[in-house]
């Protein structure tokens, strides 16, 4: 799998991370998941298909299905159906995560 940060070069990638930094966090509309730092890393599998790991800010998060499918609609829209969302809950969330921008939105 190929590794790839919201500022990769690659035309594809920006796609999918503009896509990602347009679904806003269900509790918190003020921030997007990418804000938060819960959109943990885009990778791409061997077919090709956008791998989007996410963190929710706990384990028990009651908007966690509603953010995969917040996700897969953006990621949808933005021409990558065969994307796969998975959640990873190692390491947890923690506040260190939240972007700058993120950050700001939330003063």
């Amino acid at each position: 799998m190929v590794t790839a940060a919201a500022g990769n070069a690659d035309p594809r990638h920006r796609r999918i991370w503009q896509a990602l930094a347009e679904v806003e966090d269900p509790e918190i509309p003020c921030v997007t998941v990418v804000d938060l730092g819960i959109v943990r890393e885009v990778v791409t599998d061997e077919k090709g298909d956008p791998v989007i790991r996410i963190t929710p800010t706990y384990s028990g998060c009651p908007a966690t299905q509603l953010i995969e499918l917040q996700i897969r609609a953006a990621l949808d829209r933005a021409g990558f159906p065969h994307a796969r969302i998975e959640t990873v809950l190692t390491p947890a969330w923690t506040t260190d995560w939240i972007t700058d921008e993120g950050r700001r939105k939330l003063r």
